[in-house]
């Protein structure tokens, strides 16, 4: 993982247009981790002279290359220079202590759609992250990786009131480990949409915490799906026909 600072540098800066310029500058923060360039969260902006600068995280060296942005990172790139006549660069500051091996689609002969981590796709050899900005866009209607976002944002905020247990467990287990539930079948539409943009065949992760049954057969088709020994040192139930992946019960 790499870390660099993001400058936005101008010669004076007006104190009435703060205010604005911090609200844009978030957003445009915001299209940069959409798009998987930055996988830091809650930066905090610094002001140094003529110039506001952020601490950010990236998978790789080049993550912010102009060559990834999406039209949304150019957009409000664009707003920001003409809106406050400011110039946005790149700093690069060093390697994180903490390394972390990222794949690419072209050396990975599958891949697996799992919540958490610094991406939600991860390599099926490897099970490293590869970064979402890899990949051709998803989604169907705008160039973007909304339908991957707002899947993992669903599947982040369900699985934490699970864990909590506050407002009742059953509900949201179902949510995750359901092979019907409103949250698998948006999954597993965005598998079948990576299989076919990628030709490379996507597994969707169904979560499986206490149900014994779930490791008879697949939820999905009813066929055999345990395996001899485990996949990738954590899975060990696969269905290549249903593209599921899944763990038995934890003893």
């Amino acid at each position: 993982m790499h870390i660099y600072q993001i400058l936005f540098q101008k010669a004076d800066w007006p104190k009435p247009e703060m205010e604005s310029f911090l609200h844009d500058a978030d957003f445009f923060v915001r299209s940069l981790r959409s798009n998987g360039q930055l996988v830091s969260q809650n930066e905090v902006f610094l002001f140094q002279e003529n110039t506001v600068g952020l601490h950010v995280q990236c998978l790789k060296k080049d993550s912010l290359d102009e060559r990834y942005n999406s039209d949304y990172v150019n957009q409000w790139n664009a707003i920001l220079m003409d809106r406050y006549n400011v110039t946005v660069s790149y700093k690069y500051v060093g390697e994180h202590l903490v390394a972390i091996p990222t794949a690419d689609i072209a050396s990975s002969s599958s891949l697996i759609l799992y919540w958490g981590g610094a991406s939600p796709i991860r390599s099926g050899d490897s099970f490293e992250p590869i970064p979402l900005y890899s990949f051709p866009y998803t989604h169907t209607r705008h160039r973007n990786y909304e339908d991957i976002n707002s899947w993992s944002r669903s599947y982040e905020e369900i699985d934490g009131l699970w864990f909590r247990g506050s407002m009742g467990e059953k509900p949201f287990h179902s949510y995750l480990s359901d092979i019907e539930s409103p949250l698998t079948m948006q999954g597993r539409s965005i598998c079948n949409r990576l299989e076919e943009l990628t030709g490379k065949p996507s597994y969707y992760y169904l979560f499986n915490y206490d149900s014994k049954k779930m490791e008879q057969s697949c939820p999905s088709c009813g066929g055999q799906w345990q395996l001899e020994s485990k996949l990738l040192e954590k899975f060990d139930l696969k269905c290549d026909h249903c593209r599921l992946v899944s763990e038995k019960v934890k003893d």
